[in-house]
């Protein structure tokens, strides 16, 4: 699956938080299954996994649309199995989330 212009705009700005990556990166981690994708009206989240805890390593959008993001990807961890969420990203989410500890600035939820 490659990720649309439109997408691409709602993503890159956060690939600049933390260590950078290349919407060429992205798209091969996609093909190969390693991320994945979820998509809402105007925002947009990219997932890895490792281990039992799979991780939203980038995000973009609107709050609420992030927020419905973000429980879509909970009920996908649930059913593969995952123990923990974690949210890479920015304090603000913290504010926004229930159910989640911070850690650092990675953000953890235990399912």
């Amino acid at each position: 699956m490659f990720i649309t212009d439109t997408i691409w705009k709602i993503l890159e700005p956060a690939t600049h938080t933390g260590e950078a990556v290349t919407r060429e990166e992205i798209e091969t981690g996609l093909q190969k299954g390693r991320y994945q994708l979820f998509v809402d009206t105007d925002s947009a989240a990219i997932t890895a996994g490792n281990g039992d805890i799979l991780r939203i390593g980038l995000a973009g959008g609107s709050l609420p649309c992030l927020k419905k993001i973000e429980k879509k990807i909970e009920k996908y961890a649930k059913k593969k199995k995952y123990k923990k969420l974690d949210i890479l990203g920015r304090l603000g989410w913290e504010r926004s989330l229930t159910g989640y500890k911070r850690q650092a600035v990675l953000l953890r939820k235990e399912l």
